[in-house]
């Protein structure tokens, strides 16, 4: 990677061509290309075939912005809105000088408090999701327990069922043959009284 003090002196030209603008700011053409598309102040002019056309200045803009992205690591979004700021702000970066802009540091700070109070809300919504999945797996659980309770009873109560239906049956049985017993023993005597006559 070229440092600023390796690339060549702009020359004393109107414009310059994109292969030309492109050495002199120490990236290749599609570079410049697609900072065209990123920044809305790099606009070359096209000549009468259609080729883009560079002047001094957007050749010292576009040594700025690779400035920016290549030795000072700027995100294209931090680039843009340092460009925003303004040509001071950007030359105090490029010269290693603090930044003097209040705005700038209070709409950070304002970033970072709506940031900040963003995790927060997020942070309270996912603890509550989290006391809601326990609730609901304890939930589930206890009527697992009570539906494998239940089964248990319906078990049990149909095993009782059974006994006690045998038990009749056999109670019945036990009746019938002493209900018989009973009424040969009680028809013998009348029998015998009517016989005696």
């Amino acid at each position: 990677m070229t440092s600023p003090s390796d690339l060549p002196p702009i020359p004393d030209k109107l414009s310059f061509k994109i292969g030309e603008a492109g050495r002199l700011v120490g990236v290749e053409p599609h570079v410049l290309r697609f900072w065209e598309k990123e920044f809305s102040r790099v606009r070359p002019q096209k000549g009468r075939n259609g080729h883009r056309l560079y002047s001094k200045s957007d050749v010292r803009l576009l040594r700025r912005i690779r400035g920016l992205l290549h030795r000072h690591r700027y995100t294209l979004a931090g680039a843009k809105a340092l460009l925003r700021e303004g040509d001071d702000a950007v030359t105090a970066v490029l010269q290693g000088r603090p930044l003097a802009s209040a705005a700038a540091l209070d709409e950070a700070a304002s970033e970072v408090d709506t940031l900040k109070a963003q995790v927060g809300t997020l942070e309270t919504e996912r603890d509550q999701a989290l006391r809601e999945h326990v609730h609901a797996k304890e939930e589930a659980a206890f009527w697992r327990r009570a539906a494998r309770r239940a089964e248990d009873n319906v078990r049990r109560l149909d095993a009782t069922l059974v006994a006690l239906t045998d038990a009749v049956r056999e109670e019945a049985t036990s009746l019938r043959v002493v209900a018989g017993r009973a009424s040969e023993t009680t028809r013998e005597p009348v029998d015998t009284a009517i016989r005696r006559p």
